[in-house]
């Protein structure tokens, strides 16, 4: 359990290191990284097909339907390079979309699966949870690249920057308080990771 503790705040660390970084880049190399991303998606989708298929209930509808959703979203991870930014925004729609219906089958086959299915749901949605907010700052950057007062734009940034420095800060506790705390710290993060998500 310590070394799965500690592999989760050092993927956790290295996710907001990589959104400070993507949060400072221009508009031409936030769209570069939005396809880089969108390539990661897609092998990442790729490389989870296969683990669902060792899955013994792959029979039972709701595999079926998680199966369908993997599909749809690979098919959206793959589209051919976004050109304009309205391309990018209908993808990035579409992925966010995706990758929510994924997370939710997800739990719903865990609840149902006659075998356990623990370690591929938690690994599954947690990569999803790391998609999720990369493609919800791409949205993020988008919407205020699109502002016309720079002091809007530069607000937000701050706002979003401020989080992930405070975010950064919580994920150095001591690894001893953390242990002792996994669920409600785990928690409070998740918090975070969603309060970072949904500002407008």
């Amino acid at each position: 359990m310590k070394e799965k503790i500690k592999n989760k705040i050092e993927d956790w660390k290295l996710l907001v290191d990589h959104l400070e970084v993507q949060l400072e880049k221009g508009s031409e190399e936030a769209k570069e990284e939005f396809e880089k991303q969108k390539k990661n998606l897609t092998t990442w989708l790729n490389s989870t097909a296969g683990k669902l298929d060792k899955v013994k209930d792959t029979g039972s509808e709701k595999v079926q339907k998680l199966k369908a959703s993997l599909e749809e979203l690979r098919v959206q991870s793959a589209l051919a390079r976004a050109e304009t930014k309205e391309q990018i925004k209908d993808q990035q729609k579409k992925i966010a979309e995706g990758i929510h219906k994924l997370r939710q089958q997800i739990s719903e086959v865990k609840k149902e699966s006659k075998e356990h299915v623990e370690d591929i749901h938690e690994k599954m949605d947690d990569k999803l949870d790391d998609f999720q907010t990369r493609f919800d700052l791409f949205r993020l950057q988008l919407h205020l690249g699109e502002m016309e007062a720079e002091e809007s734009w530069e607000g937000k940034k701050k706002d979003v920057a401020g989080k992930l420095s405070h975010l950064k800060a919580r994920l150095k506790t001591k690894s001893k308080e953390i242990e002792d705390k996994w669920d409600e710290f785990s928690d409070e993060i998740s918090d975070k990771w969603k309060q970072i998500r949904d500002i407008k």
